[in-house]
Formats: C-alpha cells, sequence, structure tokens
C-alpha cells in the first residue's frame, strides 16, 4: 500500500466499494475511470484497486468545480 500524506498506509476500493460508496453501477465506474472523473486504478491479479486518498482528492476537486459559478455570458 501507497503511505498517506500522514505517513499511514491508504485503502484501496474495489469496483464493488467504490459502487456501494456512489451507488452506481459498475458500468458507471468504467465510464467514470475512462472519463477521468476517477483515477486510474491499479491491478492486482486482474482485479481493479482505486487509491482512497487520490478517489478522495477528486472529489473534493469536482466538488470545488461544481460550486463554481458560470461565467455570465450575457454581458
Amino acid at each position: 500500500m501507497s503511505a498517506a500524506p500522514t505517513g499511514r498506509p491508504t485503502r484501496k476500493l474495489t469496483t464493488r466499494m467504490l459502487c456501494q460508496r456512489y451507488g452506481v453501477t459498475d458500468r458507471t465506474v468504467d465510464r467514470w475511470t475512462a472519463s477521468g472523473i476517477l483515477p486510474t486504478p491499479m491491478r492486482i491479479n486482474s482485479v481493479r484497486y482505486w487509491d482512497e486518498t487520490e478517489v478522495e482528492q477528486r472529489e473534493r476537486q469536482h466538488m470545488r468545480a461544481a460550486r463554481q459559478p458560470e461565467p455570465n455570458s450575457a454581458a
């Protein structure tokens, strides 16, 4: 496992864990990974694992982007 900024090992999330976390199907996880919403997973014995810290960083980025107001194009 990789180390978190605190030096502790980070948890690895499986596809099933991500599906439960977001309430989506595995196909949605595939699409989110392909579109860059989720980071690229590591593969161990054909099983995909996402680093929880990286997933949480992406969540924060997308939340910040969603809160940004759209530029007013009617100027």
